[in-house]
């Protein structure tokens, strides 16, 4: 069907800015500054605390169960570096630093998420429009 398969110009530009574009993309992510940001502690899809990436802290959260989990933030990343769970795969997962990334421990019904500097500046426009 085709003889010979040659690419145009065009081909080429187009590809060029498909990797160009995916370049930025990748850098963006890879270079977010760490810091920047929420740590947002929910249980039971209820927010208990909501906490500055940017300091240092250390949090016991103890549920009504008397289950507990102790969460650290250390240098603009967010660990448990303990818990009374059986498994302890959330403290087995180790350290989160970007927007997005979250901790869960299922046995405590616990979710810690990282939320990014957007969501505290309510002034800024989310989208533009005609």
């Amino acid at each position: 069907m085709f003889d010979c398969a040659i690419m145009t110009k065009a081909d080429f530009l187009l590809t060029a800015v498909i990797l160009v574009f995916a370049g930025v993309l990748l850098a963006r992510h890879f270079t977010a500054a760490a810091g920047d940001g929420w740590v947002v502690v929910s249980r039971d899809g209820i927010v208990e605390e909501r906490l500055s990436l940017s300091e240092d802290a250390r949090l016991l959260l103890r549920d009504a169960s008397g289950n507990e989990n102790l969460l650290v933030i250390e240098g603009g990343s967010v660990r448990l570096e303990d818990a009374d769970c059986p498994d302890r795969l959330c403290v087995r997962q180790g350290a989160i630093r970007r927007s997005g990334e979250s901790i869960i421990c299922l046995p405590h019904k616990l979710v810690i998420t990282i939320e990014g500097r957007t969501e505290t500046d309510s002034s800024a426009p989310d989208a533009m429009l005609n």
